[in-house]
Order: structure tokens, then sequence, then C-alpha cells
């Protein structure tokens, strides 16, 4: 899972088709950029020894939140994933059991759609715009979100998102956002998904509860040095200083109509 973010154009509004492929390419270009700058290898689990502990602890972090999600079937439960890329964040819920044919991903461009399907053939994969989705309304037993958020500073585009993401979730469904608590300093591209950010957009209190808050990576620079110089102490760090923690994974209850 990255913990370095593209300019917020994955999952912008398309008021046009022309608007959609400008989008389109300035996130291409953005991505071969970033990997001429950073390397091929920037996520590369075998082959960068930065990335290891950094996946761990994010991954720690989702599966407790999910531990907390008990309305959930493995057999049954039909789980979206909002800005999906090629689908491979998807393939934890594989190794958890959950069905392929209940897994859903939703993405803006084409080319990480195409990939994910050449991929993952048996999941339901499609490209498509977040603010407004093609799905129906209380479709999905689990709706979430990774390192989105965070790329979005439009606020009232957020809350198009937010909004969709709950209108998609069953009532007593969950919404899970794995995203960074701190912005990126001295970068206003990027808008740390606070707790008032999370209580705004997904009306916590009338629409949504907080199920759980789940403590994720450390904050990119040192979490990628301790877990290539000192791995053994990557969460011994993590308990002593909460504050270095950089990432969150917040999971969401849709409320029952009333």
């Amino acid at each position: 899972m990255p913990d370095d973010f593209p300019l917020i154009t994955l999952l912008c509004h398309k008021n046009s088709e022309t608007n959609m492929e400008s989008i389109e390419k300035e996130t291409q270009d953005w991505y071969k950029e970033y990997y001429v700058k950073k390397g091929k290898d920037r996520h590369d689990l075998l082959t960068n020894h930065e990335v290891l502990f950094q996946h761990l602890a994010f991954e720690d972090s989702v599966i407790s939140a999910l531990r907390r999600a008990t309305n959930l079937c493995r057999e049954t439960s039909k789980i979206l994933d909002v800005g999906c890329g090629g689908g491979g964040s998807l393939t934890r819920f594989l190794q958890l059991g959950f069905q392929p044919k209940n897994l859903y991903g939703i993405d803006l461009l084409q080319e990480r759609i195409d990939e994910g399907v050449r991929k993952y053939p048996n999941l339901n994969l499609i490209c498509d715009d977040a603010a407004s989705m093609a799905y129906e309304s209380d479709m999905f037993d689990l709706v979430l979100e990774s390192t989105m958020f965070v790329q979005i500073t439009d606020e009232g585009l957020s809350q198009k998102i937010s909004q969709e993401m709950l209108r998609v979730t069953k009532p007593g469904g969950y919404l899970m956002l794995i995203d960074w608590r701190y912005s990126k300093p001295g970068n206003s591209n990027y808008l740390a998904l606070s707790t008032k950010r999370i209580d705004k957009m997904f009306s916590v209190g009338s629409l949504s509860d907080v199920i759980c808050k789940t403590n994720g990576a450390l904050v990119p620079p040192v979490g990628r040095a301790i877990s290539k110089y000192l791995p053994s102490t990557y969460f011994l760090l993590k308990t002593i200083f909460p504050f270095l923690v950089g990432s969150k994974t917040t999971l969401l209850q849709k409320r029952m109509p009333d």
C-alpha cells in the first residue's frame, strides 16, 4: 500500500468527456514522472527494504478493524473498493476467505482497470466516477477507500464522494477509511483525513457511527527508515511513540433507518 500520493486527479468529478480525458492524461503523466524520480521498486516488497514493515503495519490496522465488523459474512458479503487502482488491495479479502464474485472495485483510469481485469479476472472492476456511482443504493456490506481522501483538497468533491459511499452501503453495513491523519508539510495538494473531517463527510452521529480506529503505518520518512535499518523495533516504536503513527483505519457503521 503506497505512502506517497499522486495529485488528486484520480477521482475528480467528470463534468465532461473532455475534462475526463484531461484528468486521465494528467494522472498518467504524474505516475510516469513519479516512478522515474522514485524508482520502479518504490513499493516493491521483495527488492525495497523500506517497504515491508510499512506494509505490515497497514495490514495489521485493516485486519484489526475488520475484526470489529461482526456483521460481515465471508460467503455472501459484497465489498466495494473506491479508487481501487489495479485491484491489488482487494486481494487481501480473497486471502481472508471472501468470495471473488462479491468483490468490486471502481477507479477513474481505464488503464488501471484494464490491468486489474488482466490480473484478477474474477473480480468486478469498472472504470467510473466515484462522485456519481452507477451502483444501486444499499448494495454493499463494506465500502472502503485507501489513501484517497488525503489527496482531495476540494471539500465539495470530498463530500460528494463520501455521500455516494454512504448511499451504496447497506443499513447496518460498514465504511472503512484507510488514510493519513497528517497533511504533507508545505504541500497544499494534501489534506489530512482528521476526525473532524470524517465526522462532517460521513455525517457521524446522524447517518453513521464510529466503531473503531486502529493505528497503521508510521509517517513515511521515519517508517521507511525503521523498516530498512531497525525492523525489529518497528512495532515497539509504534506503541511507545503513537504521535509517529501517520495512518489510521477508521471503521464506520451506517445507521439503520428510523
